[in-house]
């Protein structure tokens, strides 16, 4: 890898100083990134398998593949990105082999939505109801947007995870929050 496109990695993975991986080893540099990134793929992987200890092996795997490709002197332009997309890969595949359903990211998201302010029960129950019907009414690549940008991705990054366009990232973002504004307009 160039030392240039090394330290254009710098602010993307939020790391103070980000050495060429082939002066150190890199288990080094493995161990900085996990600890920045690890948090943020951990949510988005719960938001998408709904299970603790699933989104935890999932991160780890993840890791072990960027440990593999650093091995082997891979150009990732982006690894936080890269991260990501692999994250997004290993879950949807763990979701098709295992059937979960979309309510593990709707208690995701109402858990994410109560975390600054007190409801009562019966509050909390009718939120969750709102976020799951019109998690419902979204396609998965709008779901999938919506969930990425929750986590602070920017849209080239969320295209990078799902493999689709910028250009489409805003697409299924506007389209996304456009069927969330009716759906919430009509429960109002």
């Amino acid at each position: 890898m160039e030392q240039g496109s090394i330290l254009k990695l710098s602010p993307v993975l939020g790391l103070e100083q980000v050495e060429n991986h082939r002066k150190h080893k890199p288990e080094e540099t493995i161990v900085e990134m996990y600890a920045s990134l690890r948090p943020s793929l951990l949510s988005y992987a719960y938001q998408v398998v709904g299970s603790t200890g699933e989104s935890e092996d999932l991160v780890q795997i993840a890791f072990l593949k960027l440990f593999d490709q650093l091995q082997r002197n891979s150009h990732i332009l982006n690894i936080r990105s890269w991260l990501y997309r692999v994250v997004h890969n290993l879950a949807i595949d763990h979701i098709r082999r295992n059937g979960i359903h979309e309510s593990a990211v709707a208690e995701w998201l109402s858990q994410r939505s109560r975390a600054g302010s007190v409801r009562s029960t019966e509050e909390e129950l009718i939120q969750q109801q709102r976020i799951s019907d019109s998690l419902r009414i979204l396609n998965e690549r709008e779901r999938h947007c919506l969930l990425l940008r929750a986590e602070g991705l920017s849209y080239q990054e969320i295209g990078g995870v799902l493999g689709i366009s910028e250009k489409a990232v805003s697409v299924y973002l506007a389209r996304g929050l456009k069927k969330f504004e009716v759906q919430n307009e009509t429960c109002a």
